[in-house]
């Protein structure tokens, strides 16, 4: 059985997950329990995540431990030391698929725009939880990289005291098989 497959992403109001640099600084100030990131991380079995967002997570030391990760590249990357990592070539809905039977745990996508994007695409999405930050950076790593047509469902909302807003959408894309 192919587990749930989660983009859990923190946005700027206008939109972007990071800065043009790729620094996400912006989150530091917005650092907060309430979010139940520790329940969200403890409940993934697996990740999946662009070249991009690899080589910044990486920067950061590896900060997932031994949860296996997926990260869709053309190029010959090197593994982050003390993590389990598979590269893929494959298009992003049929990777993300196949990779979602490694456990039955949810599947993280972590980012970037890119993956997140194709992932809606596809289909290959089964959650998007967003947090909308109160920040507005003018310019930076956009979410959404391309228009995605599938529709998305609403099930939640919740403000924070902080002026966080999460938004929790399911997906009524149609999946291949």
């Amino acid at each position: 059985m192919a587990s749930d497959v989660v983009a859990y992403v923190a946005v700027s109001l206008d939109g972007f997950i990071a800065e043009s640099d790729g620094s996400v600084a912006f989150l530091d100030d917005f650092g907060s329990d309430e979010y139940k990131f520790h329940d969200f991380i403890d409940g993934v079995g697996a990740l999946v995540m662009g070249s991009a967002t690899y080589e910044q997570v990486v920067g950061f030391g590896w900060p997932y431990g031994e949860i296996p990760a997926l990260v869709l590249t053309s190029r010959d990357l090197p593994v982050a030391e003390g993590a389990t990592i598979d590269f893929s070539s494959e298009r992003t809905g049929e990777a993300i698929r196949s990779y979602s039977s490694v456990t039955e745990k949810r599947v993280w996508v972590v980012g970037g725009g890119k993956v997140v994007t194709a992932a809606l695409q596809s289909g290959a999405i089964d959650t998007l939880e967003l947090y909308l930050m109160p920040v507005a950076l003018g310019r930076g790593v956009p979410l959404f990289t391309e228009p995605c047509e599938g529709p998305l469902t609403l099930v939640e909302s919740q403000a924070f005291s902080n002026g966080v807003v999460k938004l929790l959408d399911t997906t009524a894309v149609e999946k291949a098989g």
